[in-house]
């Protein structure tokens, strides 16, 4: 699969009309339109009458333990995928290194229908962002996505994804997409290539190529990264 990289864009001088700008620079290139596409990530936190860590004693619990965390993800350019990540916050146990736990699944999107009915009782919705944007092909070798990114209506940041057609593996590739994102005029943003968590892959050798998965982890990372995401 072709690599991509996700840059989130959100200093103080971004606004929704920043997307207008980002738009004019990439026609210049003489782009190919693909269309509209959308993205739905959705940020639910343990119910903690529910979580077991909580029923631990003071003794038994670790200090800086706390609620797990449930990301979930959908693409317009992956229409049959729901993308989601559990993760916890980092352990602050004497004598050890801090670390996060990380759990990454692509699940058929009817997931999405379980988790809101059925596991209801077990995560609770805390925030829920969406974001609507153009996708263009440029030459033979990108297609970049951007959009404005919304919370409850309002304007939050904007993301760009930059994917990069002639490769599959992601080391290789971060220099080429830096590059072309300078090219395209895209303004100075926070890259996220997914490469901070070990995705499972069922054999050795294609630990180094690219998968969708690792896609999906890039959005995650990126806002969960956000102020107050």
């Amino acid at each position: 699969m072709p690599v991509t990289g996700v840059v989130l864009i959100q200093e103080a001088s971004t606004n929704a009309t920043t997307i207008t700008s980002i738009n004019d620079k990439i026609t210049r290139l003489f782009p190919r339109v693909i269309g509209k596409w959308s993205l739905e990530y959705k940020l639910y936190r343990e119910n903690a009458i529910l979580d077991h860590s909580a029923r631990r004693s003071s003794q038994d619990k670790a200090p800086g333990a706390g609620s797990r965390f449930l990301s979930q993800l959908v693409l317009s350019h992956h229409p049959d995928d729901l993308f989601c990540l559990v993760d916890e916050p980092q352990s602050h146990v004497p004598g050890h290194q801090n670390f996060d736990k990380k759990v990454l699944a692509v699940f058929d999107k009817d997931m999405d229908m379980i988790i809101t009915s059925k596991l209801s009782s077990l995560w609770i919705l805390r925030q829920s962002t969406r974001a609507e944007g153009v996708a263009y092909v440029i030459g033979d070798e990108f297609v970049i996505r951007t959009a404005n990114v919304t919370q409850a209506g309002s304007f939050r940041c904007i993301v760009v994804e930059i994917e990069y057609l002639f490769s599959d593996d992601l080391e290789s590739s971060k220099i080429v997409i830096s590059d072309f994102a300078t090219r395209c005029g895209v303004p100075d943003g926070k890259f996220f290539f997914g490469d901070t968590v070990n995705i499972y892959r069922r054999k050795v050798d294609e630990l180094q190529k690219f998968t969708k998965a690792a896609t999906g982890l890039q959005y995650i990372e990126a806002f969960r990264a956000r102020p107050n995401g």
